[in-house]
């Protein structure tokens, strides 16, 4: 998948029978003129508004592929049209669906890096996904000290010299997801990994790490 290729972008499904979620995949290509106008018309007021506010072009783009994303998939699952659903804040913070809307116990989570945007659903289970665009970080070790669980960054120094950015940025996919998936920012990184924790990568286009946590 190319995800800058008008085509190959298209939203899809990750085919991996481990994944214990379903796992949406799109690329910023697929956001074609005729697909911005209708994804726009799929927002709420309170969206449209938050979407006005980026100033870059590529951040208003993956917000509108990712908020359109989620509201069409969703709809999807529910049987739902994708421009009433509802969303609230839960008590960490992360983003729900409005129980007042009756609209079931399904659990999401976005994660947009680089032209990718991802989508997490389960039916039940709270889920966290990230994705990061492979790079060139030149404080990694500092950064994985602070951050990483117990051991991370040790291992991260055994590997290849040249195999250590990209080990990083897969060890950083894994600990977003999880935050992610609790709903804890950074400050909960130090933490024990909470009960039930399911953590797997995922095979995404070249040049991409993500994860995926359920809880």
């Amino acid at each position: 998948m190319d995800p800058s290729d008008p085509v190959q972008a298209a939203p899809r499904q990750l085919e991996d029978p481990r994944l214990p979620a379903t796992v949406w995949v799109a690329g910023l290509g697929w956001l074609t003129p005729s697909r911005r106008t209708e994804l726009l018309a799929l927002l709420s007021s309170e969206e449209r508004q938050r979407l006005r506010s980026w100033r870059q072009p590529g951040d208003r783009d993956r917000f509108l592929l990712g908020r359109g994303l989620l509201r069409q998939r969703l709809g999807e699952a529910l049987g739902l049209e994708p421009a009433r659903l509802r969303f609230c804040l839960g008590p960490q913070g992360k983003p729900a669906l409005d129980e007042r809307g009756n609209q079931g116990a399904t659990q999401f989570n976005l994660a947009h890096s680089g032209a990718l945007v991802l989508l997490a659903l389960h039916p039940q289970r709270p889920v966290g996904v990230d994705v990061e665009r492979q790079r060139p970080v030149p404080n990694w070790e500092a950064i994985a000290r602070r951050h990483l669980p117990s051991g991370g960054c040790e291992a991260l120094l055994a590997l290849p010299p040249e195999e250590q950015p990209g080990g990083f940025l897969q060890q950083w996919c894994r600990l977003e997801a999880v935050l992610k998936a609790t709903g804890h920012g950074l400050a909960a990184a130090g933490s024990p990994p909470p009960p039930g924790l399911e953590l797997h990568d995922l095979h995404l286009p070249k040049g991409y790490a993500g994860s995926l946590a359920l809880l």
